[in-house]
């Protein structure tokens, strides 16, 4: 009976990285062509920003500067009890250009301090559609004009843009985050193009306003907004599109302590998520479950380690098969990245030893939601450096 509890789990696990691996692997290749357009729908581009006087005027720069028309679009700064210089930046910016707005919110005690300012923005903003930038965000200067012609479908409630790191040759542990969050980024890339679930990343995203004041707004409770409200999103039927030519670059973590941060305060926001009343179950919503349930999957690697218990079993070549498979096509895809992301070949072999820390830390995030260990915010410290080719 043990025998075939483990070779069920180690198969499950397998199988579920076998088919993220796949998934990434497509959306590595997939190169659509994405058409541009300056019809005159209105925007109003959201910045949180909470101690950010390192990164957030390299932001303003952009945004202020993009190819749209100015009087289509405006930018909401909203800084929440700041202890550096990011309000007088801000304030500077908004002296300086009329598209810019700058607003200081007094300190709460919230779990989510980011989602606080974005529905204090949405109702301060006038925009049809509302985007959304961390500040260490740095986007092309053509983003609108891509995410403008994916809202002439009613049906699409949503545009999540890819995301690149920005630092990755920084330190040995941006270019291990950095290849765990491309896996991330070009798994939701392989999802779009098959036309599974498409989550909202928290930056270079865009939300229609209607459906955002439908929803009642973003989470403040929940850890991780964007896949909360990407959750509701789907489930009233529309749909989120993802757009490979709407590039952002932004930062990962440089030191173990702000990523192990960063990583709790992700997983455990999985593990918050809400689905509510599903509407209908279909593909889409069973691969976001997939998604949402990602800390269990990666907690059941460990599993794969107690193969050697049944190893008189006649189902054990089974089940090393597929870790084998699995593990086969975590390095093609690793090898794939790091071609594509100039990070060194070297890293593949520490990228392995990473993801089992990154199973610890979903182990650990687990285990703090079990004994109720309190919900903090934590931010990530940005270091406001660029290692890698910024285009356009």
């Amino acid at each position: 009976m043990l025998d075939i509890l483990i070779i069920t789990l180690s198969g499950i696990v397998s199988s579920w990285t076998v088919y993220n691996s796949i998934l990434a692997i497509i959306g590595v290749a997939w190169k659509p062509f994405e058409s541009k357009n300056n019809s005159g729908i209105t925007f109003s581009l959201i910045v949180p920003a909470k101690n950010e006087e390192n990164v957030l005027p390299r932001l303003l720069d952009r945004l202020v500067n993009l190819e749209y028309d100015r009087s289509k679009y405006e930018v909401i700064v909203v800084e929440d009890s700041s202890t550096d210089r990011t309000l007088d930046i801000c304030q500077e910016y908004e002296k300086k250009y009329n598209i810019v707005k700058c607003y200081s919110l007094p300190k709460a005690n919230v779990p989510n301090g980011k989602s606080r300012a974005l529905n204090f923005a949405l109702r301060v903003s006038k925009g049809e559609i509302i985007g959304i930038f961390d500040a260490d965000t740095v986007p092309r200067l053509d983003i609108l004009e891509y995410v403008e012609p994916k809202f002439e479908d009613n049906k699409v409630g949503a545009v999540q843009g890819k995301l690149i790191p920005i630092n990755v040759r920084e330190s040995v542990t941006s270019r291990l985050a950095a290849i765990e969050e491309l896996i991330y980024e070009y798994s939701i890339a392989g999802r779009a193009k098959v036309g599974l679930f498409v989550p909202i990343e928290g930056t270079c995203s865009f939300i229609r306003r209607s459906l955002i004041e439908e929803l009642g707004g973003w989470n403040e409770y929940s850890l991780t907004e964007d896949l909360d409200i990407s959750l509701k999103i789907v489930n009233r039927g529309y749909r989120i599109v993802y757009s490979p030519t709407t590039i952002s670059w932004r930062e990962v973590p440089i030191s173990l302590k702000i990523l192990i941060r960063q990583r709790l305060r992700w997983y455990r926001g999985h593990l918050e998520v809400s689905f509510g009343k599903i509407r209908k179950v279909d593909l889409r919503i069973i691969d976001g479950m997939l998604i949402v349930f990602t800390p269990f999957f990666m907690v059941l690697n460990l599993i794969n380690y107690s193969l050697v218990l049944v190893y008189s079993s006649s189902l054990y070549i089974i089940a090393a098969s597929l870790v084998s498979l699995a593990s086969l096509f975590s390095l093609l895809l690793i090898i794939l990245i790091a071609r594509r992301h100039m990070i060194e070949y070297f890293y593949m072999i520490p990228s392995f030893v990473y993801m089992n820390f990154v199973v610890a830390l979903n182990f650990t995030a687990i285990f703090l939601e079990l004994i109720r260990a309190p919900r903090v915010w934590i931010k990530t410290e940005r270091s406001a450096k660029v290692t890698g080719e910024v285009i356009g």
